[in-house]
């Protein structure tokens, strides 16, 4: 069984984005769980903004890569099908 980490630069499934953003919450989870302050909670609000700014990025471009597989798929003749 082939088991890849979830691509960052280059996500290719939905599996990709929710590993990462399952992470960024466990580190989240982990750094307030041993770190108290506002400067702490602070940095975490913008950290988790980040993960779901690219969350969004990954969504879209997952999807812009799925449309331009089927329009080349359309476009193939029957017989190379």
């Amino acid at each position: 069984m082939n088991v890849q980490l979830p691509s960052v630069r280059h996500p290719h499934s939905f599996y990709d984005v929710f590993g990462v953003v399952a992470t960024a919450v466990a580190i989240m989870a982990l750094v307030l769980t041993v770190r108290h302050g506002s400067v702490v909670r602070i940095e975490m609000v913008a950290f988790m903004a980040i993960v779901f700014l690219w969350a969004g990025w990954a969504i879209e471009r997952i999807l812009a890569e799925s449309e331009e597989q089927s329009k080349r798929r359309r476009q193939r003749p029957p017989w190379d099908q």
